[in-house]
């Protein structure tokens, strides 16, 4: 008898727990349930008071038309945010004189001369704003902009090409208007034969296009990135070689070079050169191929081994694996 009373007691006490263990599933279930359903529609993109950085506001586009959403999302961008906390990243005074968006979902926006207005991070911090706000439009992938007819371009003259939301780090435009990602960079192994895969954590003026950037981190070679042992890599590029231009359109990277880069590294094959600029550009989300040019001239062949006029793709097989 008392067995069978401790048997019904245990027997209560685990069906109790396991209630509770049924509840508490339950509940956490609920408390991830609530995290599925939070906020996924569009924001208008904002900067704070300090423009250091900028922030969304949720908004309700409510037109259907793609022109429409367009013309509907930089006309609220120019009217004072809700959060009293936050400035509009467009002003009136800030005229934009057309647009053009092909069947690719490339924007094109034509400003007036009073872009010019914009300058150095805040410049950086509104054109975030603006590629952001409309690039949740359905139809609009990319956005690039021109001023007084010609190019935007960077405090080093490079056409900056079209920008996507990704283009931009969450948070742009801290204090000291750094920011920081992960690269995925090529270098070349102690062979020279092949590619060594490296992720590259850098900090970085957010003014910079990440592909200038890749490509600079790319020339000064595995030397100077901290943190990676040096004995199983080596730099690809020929020391002295320098970037004319560089600019990404439709997704091409074109990219100009010096002579310096037809001057071959000792032990390095001409494909693991080439490959480690083009795997380590088309690591980027706006870049899936990239066109060589030196000087300014069309090279048809590197070092009259490989075909150098048509734009290159990623190429893996290179990679030790």
């Amino acid at each position: 008898m008392l067995q069978s009373m401790k048997r019904n007691r245990t027997h209560l006490i685990l069906t109790a727990f396991v209630c509770l263990l049924c509840l508490s599933v339950l509940d956490g279930c609920t408390k991830k349930d609530k995290k599925k359903s939070s906020y996924t529609g569009s924001y208008i993109y904002c900067l704070d008071s300090n423009e250091t950085k900028i922030e969304g506001e949720k908004y309700t586009i409510k037109s259907k038309n793609t022109d429409k959403m367009i013309h509907e999302l930089l006309h609220k961008m120019r009217k004072e945010p809700e959060t009293v906390s936050l400035k509009n990243a467009l002003s009136d005074s800030i005229t934009l004189d057309d647009y053009t968006l092909t069947n690719s979902g490339e924007l094109s926006l034509y400003w007036t001369a009073s872009y010019t207005n914009y300058t150095g991070p805040s410049e950086v911090l509104r054109r975030a704003a603006i590629v952001k706000t409309l690039c949740q439009v359905p139809d609009v992938k990319s956005v690039q902009f021109y001023v007084a007819g010609q190019p935007l371009t960077d405090s080093n003259m490079n056409t900056i090409g079209f920008m996507t939301a990704d283009t931009f780090v969450d948070n742009t435009g801290d204090m000291e208007y750094t920011q920081n990602t992960t690269l995925n960079m090529y270098f070349a192994s102690v062979s020279g034969t092949s590619l060594v895969e490296v992720p590259v954590k850098i900090t970085y003026d957010a003014s910079i296009p990440l592909e200038q950037l890749a490509l600079k981190q790319l020339i000064k070679g595995p030397s100077s990135v901290g943190g990676i042992s040096n004995t199983r890599m080596q730099a690809t590029i020929p020391s002295g070689t320098k970037v004319n231009k560089i600019s990404v359109k439709d997704n091409t990277c074109y990219l100009d070079l010096s002579s310096d880069f037809l001057d071959k590294r000792d032990n390095i094959s001409d494909e693991v050169t080439i490959y480690s600029v083009v795997n380590t550009l088309v690591e980027l989300s706006n870049i899936n191929k990239v066109q060589f040019s030196i000087d300014g001239e069309q090279v048809l062949l590197y070092n009259d081994s490989i075909n150098f006029g048509e734009p290159f793709e990623r190429n893996l097989d290179l990679v030790l694996k």
